[in-house]
């Protein structure tokens, strides 16, 4: 493909050269560009390869691309380049690296039905749902998300729950290849941000809730207010919105969004918008093993449902999910089926389930899910409920308050381990978690090393008795000063039944 063509959809201003020359590849590291690539220039947090113009253009790129704020600064160097391809500039070289990824794979998402839902919670909760849900329904569906990229039988491990947007066209032209009609895609608001899902409109963007203080700090959001900016972001790049009228923050966040909505919540809450799909009769459920809800849906949906999983919370991921679906023309039927059988790796994940005691392995990694977690959990009816938890370093300091109170309230024993510690040491996360432990009367030990912490709970473990090992979830590392260390919650759980009970096989399904 030539440049021209890669900058079809973009609104760009030539410099100089010609957009006539083929393209070999994508680039935005100075590092490996190479001859025939198009390099984007991005001002990043640590580096600004916009410093790299004259190396890269000498490199024998095709392509550079640049912000127009560097090219109205930097005349004269343009001027003197050495350049053998073409110079342009756009507004947003973020945005232009998503558009022009997106030619480069041939607007996959033009071949598909496209799905994103953000949220503080429920995003990937409510993503599984609504693809199991379609999949009942015969419609082959792709997801991007917390639990990588799942194509078909293939699953692929990502780096951020919103991929990089160049990773972001290639998985989505992957499904289109597999024979994919739909992608249903988590939006973290990281990813909004910094244009990770540009170079399409989502054909439906799902809103399910914002959490006050969550990803709000130093590395993350400046502000709550950039936070929730950032999840709009989603409903204004949608064909029609799907929105929680629950949520307290909701006309915040539809400041300046002007998608067609629609609105779902439950009933008894305090409603900012009428309610197009309405959960009515909630209630918790018990066979004498497993938790569920059940609750019924008025509006533009009609009918009974019941979720296989634990939390009253689930009742407003499951209407997001049910909302989405029906206005794609899922029967209700396969809706029903869909949430009965749910299995979504670290979410509730049941690992371990025997006559003496169960192990559950979650993401939860802040106070408001820690919460859900813990008092879904009880509905298990355990004698004892045993937390495992670590908080991350260099994120919200609030968050670390927040799971260190909701475990020593709603925990039989807290015993608090590492997480991602990052660039913190242990002692100084301990410390914070310590003030949330403090406000409350519950027991709890420390066993820094998370592999000990694990061992430690059941090793001990009496009858009766729910461990749960929460947040890291479905990753498959441990990050320690800016190493991620191959590492499993649900695998090392495995591995410690089989050393102390014996057993080959650890996991008994639901």
């Amino acid at each position: 493909m030539k440049g021209k063509g890669l900058l079809e959809r973009t609104e760009y201003t030539l410099l100089r050269g010609s957009l006539d020359r083929e393209i070999s590849g994508i680039s935005t590291d100075n590092r490996t560009c190479g001859p025939g690539d198009v390099f984007i220039c991005i001002q990043g947090a640590r580096f600004d390869t916009h410093s790299c113009v004259k190396e890269i253009a000498e490199k024998g790129a095709a392509l550079i691309v640049v912000s127009k704020e560097w090219a109205a600064a930097h005349g004269d160097e343009i001027n003197s380049l050495s350049l053998d391809g073409a110079l342009v500039s756009l507004a947003d070289t973020r945005l232009a690296k998503a558009e022009i990824a997106a030619a480069w794979y041939g607007h996959p998402a033009d071949r598909l039905t496209t799905i994103g839902i953000t949220g503080s919670k429920g995003k990937t909760t409510t993503t599984h749902m609504l693809a199991a849900m379609l999949k009942e329904a015969g419609i082959p569906t792709g997801t991007i998300g917390t639990n990588g990229a799942i194509i078909g039988q293939e699953l692929y491990e990502l780096n951020n729950t919103t991929p990089d947007s160049v990773e972001m066209q290639m998985y989505l032209a992957k499904m289109a290849e597999a024979g994919c009609q739909a992608a249903v895609i988590e939006c973290s608001s990281q990813g909004l941000m910094q244009h990770r899902t540009g170079g399409m409109t989502f054909d439906y963007g799902i809103f399910t809730n914002i959490a006050e203080g969550d990803h709000v700090g130093p590395n993350e959001h400046k502000s709550f207010e950039e936070y929730l900016f950032c999840k709009s972001l989603l409903l204004k790049n949608s064909r029609l919105g799907i929105v929680n009228g629950d949520d307290a923050h909701v006309e915040g966040l539809l400041c300046g969004v002007a998608t067609p909505l629609l609105f779902f919540g439950e009933e008894q809450q305090v409603h900012l918008r009428p309610l197009d799909y309405e959960a009515y009769g909630i209630e918790k459920t018990f066979d004498g093993k497993d938790p569920g809800v059940r609750f019924g849906v008025r509006g533009a949906l009609e009918g009974d449902f019941y979720v296989n999983l634990p939390g009253i919370f689930n009742v407003g991921n499951a209407l997001a999910a049910l909302a989405a679906a029906h206005r794609m023309g899922v029967g209700t039927d396969a809706m029903r089926r869909a949430l009965k059988k749910l299995s979504i790796k670290g979410r509730i994940d049941m690992v371990y389930r025997s006559d003496k005691f169960q192990v559950c392995v979650d993401f939860a990694h802040n106070g408001y899910s820690t919460r859900n977690l813990l008092l879904a959990l009880r509905e298990y009816r355990p004698k004892r409920l045993i937390c495992v938890f670590g908080a991350d370093g260099n994120r919200a300091k609030s968050r670390r308050y927040e799971m260190g109170e909701a475990s020593g309230r709603l925990a039989d024993l807290s015993i608090v381990t590492s997480g991602h510690n990052r660039y913190e040491s242990f002692e100084q996360i301990f410390q914070d978690i310590s003030v949330g432990l403090s406000r409350t009367t519950g027991a709890y030990i420390v066993i820094p090393n998370r592999k000990e912490a694990i061992r430690y709970a059941i090793e001990h473990a009496e009858e009766g008795d729910l461990i749960t090992i929460i947040g890291l979830g479905h990753e498959t590392y441990q990050e320690e000063n800016g190493v991620k260390y191959p590492y499993s919650d649900t695998e090392y759980v495995r591995q410690v039944i089989e050393e102390v009970m014996g057993e080959q096989k650890p996991t008994a399904p639901k």
